[in-house]
């Protein structure tokens, strides 16, 4: 079929990593000329939702307040969805609501949603289990962002579905063109070995691991948490307990991510799982890549950047020395995760999604 009109559905764009990616899809929609709309429950925290307003990209929100959970939505978006021929939705929120709503309008409509993740705090609970199985079953197809992620969710529950895999992608350009920041700007020096952790401040990314690591290296180590959440108090006061506050940055939520890479000379990512994490492949464009051995990360990293043994900060620490102690071997890895995040570029991602829409 044609495409007509598409609708992309989020709760919100906050800073992670879904919410980017729905972000860049959006741009190169635009340059492709396609008519879409992207639809959020909310407008609370929604930091890219501000930005694709201000590229000139139709984004309608449902509420101004943090009701994403309100069977409101129902309402609203049936409301709003009978003006769309596509309706595509991401995370669990946007996906349950637009279920409900698809019982209220045409038949026609092509509905389809997105998983990004193994494994989320819904899997262990029998309830959720009969809930995503309708709710899966409202869709007309289901994309996976990997083929673990695809399996994961089949072990879940049983997709009636038409299933796809889409892996994401990044504006890879974006990363290699951009300007650097200067290490005087966030109060380094050139002698500091500098590593950068893109991740919210959420119990699953562990950045407790990164700290203890911290402690167990020289004094010349300094480390950058970009991303928000509610664990930046609990994270804060454990530098405090290992006397290593005045070698770490919380940095927040930051526009300028490939500036800061630039200054970078290791990225990580401690997670205790994920899906195929974006800020992975923002950090393996430019720096090498050490990820915790779990799902999502290690599909990624084998054969470019190094793993460590998740939650074991020697393991970790170990990792760090292994690539600093060697220029060759630096290099290498560097190379290594350059090549692999080029395979995942933003067009390819958007190549395939427009297939899935126009069929």
């Amino acid at each position: 079929m044609e495409l007509k009109k598409l609708a992309i559905v989020n709760h919100n764009l906050g800073s992670g990593g879904a919410e980017k990616l729905i972000y860049d899809i959006s741009l190169e929609l635009n340059k492709r000329k396609i008519d879409f709309s992207v639809i959020l429950l909310t407008s609370k925290n929604c930091v890219y939702g501000k930005k694709l307003l201000s590229a000139g990209i139709d984004v309608k929100y449902l509420s101004h307040k943090w009701d994403i959970y309100s069977p409101k939505n129902i309402f609203r978006l049936v409301k709003i969805l009978k003006d769309y021929d596509v309706i595509h939705t991401n995370i669990f929120s946007a996906q349950l609501w637009t279920a409900f709503s698809s019982y209220f309008l045409d038949s026609d409509k092509k509905f389809i949603t997105t998983e990004h993740n193994t494994s989320n705090n819904r899997r262990d609970k029998k309830i959720f289990k009969l809930i995503d199985r309708w709710m899966y079953s409202r869709y007309n197809s289901v994309v996976s962002i990997t083929e673990l992620t695809k399996k994961s969710l089949e072990n879940w529950v049983d997709i009636t579905s038409k299933m796809y895999i889409v892996q994401n992608g990044i504006d890879i350009d974006k990363y290699e063109n951009s300007l650097s920041l200067k290490r005087e700007d966030l109060g380094l020096k050139d002698n500091h070995i500098v590593i950068t952790q893109i991740a919210r401040l959420d119990t699953i990314k562990n950045h407790e691991t990164t700290i203890r690591a911290l402690k167990e290296l020289p004094s010349k180590y300094r480390v950058l948490f970009l991303g928000e959440g509610e664990r930046e108090k609990a994270l804060k006061k454990m530098c405090e307990d290992l006397d290593v506050s005045d070698r770490v940055q919380f940095l927040g939520y930051r526009e300028d991510v490939a500036k800061i890479l630039k200054i970078s000379d290791i990225s990580i990512l401690t997670s205790s799982y994920e899906g195929l994490p974006i800020s992975a492949l923002e950090s393996m464009v430019l720096n090498p890549f050490i990820g915790s051995d779990v799902s999502g990360i290690k599909e990624l990293v084998q054969g470019s950047g190094l793993l460590f043994q998740y939650n074991n900060h020697i393991s970790l620490k170990d990792k760090i020395l292994m690539l600093m102690e060697s220029e060759k071997f630096y290099t290498l890895i560097k190379n290594r995760c350059h090549d692999k995040a080029k395979e995942f570029s933003i067009e390819k991602t958007v190549d395939q999604y427009l297939s899935i829409y126009e069929r």
